[in-house]
């Protein structure tokens, strides 16, 4: 279960910030980033994933579309090869390539629960209560741009990672998740497309 949480981490950490949709009319401060985070009940688009280690001779690349909701978050691969998984409140649902589904229960998980909490946090727009997981650093923005790190304070978080650097404008662009100094994985997300609700074909993704 931990190395399961440890590769599906980023996903969730892009859950935790995709909502934001922030009006630049003037410059943004962080207090503006959190506030908007309630505002989209329904965010889709494209991702493409790349990991890098000193393992690899190239970073491994996958893409496909994700849904970020209220609900959870579905992460549907394309390439190399389909796959899906979906995050919700207290269970990850994966379907692989040959269509079988798996249920993990995450409700005892200690990991899964520190997440909940913090997705919890920053959905409701609490940045204090978020930065009892996390510092806070290198915020900076302009008319169009923002930036800001986030260096885990717990314990369970920092066991899977060493910090997130967040990029975005409107809605979160790009995301580097570090595992090490030499570790990291980089999600940069497209086209995004906002929605009141769900499909009755996304509702189903997140039924076990």
């Amino acid at each position: 279960m931990f190395l399961i949480m440890k590769k599906i981490f980023g996903i969730i950490l892009i859950f935790v910030i995709s909502a934001v949709n922030v009006a630049f009319a003037q410059k943004s401060s962080i207090d503006t980033v959190f506030s908007s985070l309630t505002q989209n009940k329904v965010t889709k688009g494209d991702f493409v994933q790349e990991k890098s280690s000193a393992k690899f001779r190239r970073p491994l690349k996958s893409s496909g579309k994700f849904i970020f909701c209220d609900e959870g978050i579905v992460w549907q691969a394309v390439k190399p090869f389909p796959t899906t998984t979906t995050v919700t409140k207290d269970a990850i649902i994966q379907i692989g390539k040959d269509g079988k589904k798996n249920v993990i229960d995450g409700s005892t998980n200690d990991m899964f629960k520190t997440v909940a909490a913090t997705v919890s946090s920053v959905f409701s727009g609490n940045k204090e209560s978020l930065e009892n997981f996390f510092t806070i650093s290198d915020f900076n923005s302009d008319e169009s741009n923002w930036k800001m790190v986030l260096t885990p304070k717990d314990s369970t978080i920092a066991s899977a990672l060493k910090s997130i650097e967040l990029n975005g404008s409107k809605s979160l662009d790009k995301m580097k998740v570090s595992q090490s100094d030499i570790e990291y994985t980089t999600y940069t997300l497209s086209n995004h497309i906002y929605a009141k609700e769900l499909s009755s074909d996304e509702k189903t993704l997140f039924q076990r």
